[in-house]
């Protein structure tokens, strides 16, 4: 939360503060002077802190200024919750236990309260506590189950306990609210992929099918479950099969292409198919314009018709978008035929170019704009799915 932003916020407790202070002003001159002047105090020392820019201690001591009421207890939510996103998880925690510990609440309060007290445990990384908090809400089928079910996916998924996690989405989208919420969707079909991807490499390939067909029930359009089918397909044998679910990725997600071309290559040489992979390149090339496409076209046409053809081939497409992989796969094919200085010159700038697209990141996340050189499905640093994409290289080196 921007600084601005929470002095304001702040600056608005005060007032709350202050208001409140004097509406109960005439009883508190009935208990007696001192409560009342100690009441001011606070109010004031708070002020003092905001003028300050001490927004710790302000807080801390509107805090102190505020008693515990049915007025008071959103304004002491709200002071938690600021806490927390301070750091102050400690701080934020006492504050909502001190709530929940008062009697008298209404439902919806203790329910929120204990919401609030279940984010501060997971900031602190004491999930067992927030996840036994959440299910107690979960038994009590109140309104508040809806939100304890989102942050108890958070749980799971932090402890890799995928299967949970599926039974908490489901719920999830039985609420008519969050049924056709695309990123609910999204997360699960990825908790059953986590599964699938466990059946795959223990080579449970009934299981990990079972899983990555549940995995299309949420969300029929992920690429991951049908990189996976294709996966799971190749190494069954079934490379026709295999070849349908790739060549489905190259049209609905074609910036995955660079993904999947090597089990693509792969699939097309065991069904022993080269026209046919020359086919589906030139018409993919034609329809999308993709550097791994078109590397992997010049490779087809060295193996058939030498250097020379892949060299004239590349220099009339590197004419069209001049791409830094194409030029550099150009000059490989040329070096074995460039002699003396030349060919020192050209291996010099093929050093070069190969060092400037080792430090390249492939993939970039478009929620946070995380980047990385392999490809993560949860983000790191936001912890989203779906959000790394490849990095498309610019089809020209100069504007």
């Amino acid at each position: 939360m921007p600084e601005d932003l929470q002095i304001y916020l702040l600056l608005l407790f005060a007032v709350i503060a202050g208001w409140m202070l004097g509406r109960f002003l005439p009883r508190q001159k009935q208990a007696g002077t001192t409560q009342s002047r100690d009441l001011f105090d606070d109010y004031f020392l708070g002020l003092n802190y905001l003028l300050n820019d001490e927004p710790d201690e302000a807080i801390d001591t509107f805090i102190r200024a505020l008693e515990v009421n049915s007025e008071t207890i959103e304004t002491h939510l709200a002071l938690g919750a600021l806490l927390r996103r301070r750091g102050k998880v400690d701080k934020a925690i006492k504050v909502h236990q001190t709530l929940l510990a008062r009697p008298g609440m209404s439902q919806q309060f203790t329910d929120s309260t204990r919401l609030q007290l279940a984010i501060d445990y997971i900031a602190a990384g004491l999930l067992d506590r927030a996840e036994r908090l959440l299910n107690e809400i979960l038994e009590e089928d109140t309104p508040a189950k809806w939100d304890a079910l989102k942050h108890l996916i958070t749980i799971y998924q932090t402890e890799k306990e995928w299967q949970k996690a599926i039974d908490c989405s489901r719920q999830l989208l039985g609420n008519s609210a969050y049924r056709r919420n695309q990123e609910v969707r999204s997360a699960a079909a990825h908790y059953c992929c986590e599964l699938a991807q466990a059946g795959l490499a223990g080579k449970q390939f009934s299981e990990a099918r079972a899983h990555i067909k549940r995995a299309f029930t949420f969300d029929r359009h992920s690429v991951r479950a049908a990189m996976m089918l294709a996966e799971l397909e190749q190494r069954s044998g079934n490379y026709q099969a295999a070849l349908r679910e790739l060549k489905r990725i190259c049209t609905n997600h074609p910036e995955f292409i660079g993904r999947i071309m090597e089990p693509l290559t792969e699939c097309f040489m065991a069904l022993g198919d080269r026209d046919g992979y020359e086919r589906l390149l030139r018409q993919m090339l034609e329809s999308h314009q993709d550097i791994h496409m078109l590397l992997a076209l010049a490779r087809l046409i060295r193996v058939q018709g030498g250097d020379s053809s892949a060299i004239q081939y590349l220099n009339q497409q590197l004419e069209k978008a001049p791409y830094l992989s194409g030029v550099l796969e150009l000059l490989r094919y040329q070096l074995p035929h460039a002699q003396g200085e030349l060919q020192t010159n050209l291996h010099r700038l093929q050093e070069m170019i190969d060092q400037l697209l080792s430090r390249r990141p492939f993939y970039r996340c478009n929620h946070c704009g995380y980047e990385a050189k392999s490809l993560y499905w949860l983000c790191p640093s936001c912890q989203k799915w779906d959000r790394m994409q490849p990095i498309m290289e610019a089809s020209k080196l100069w504007s």
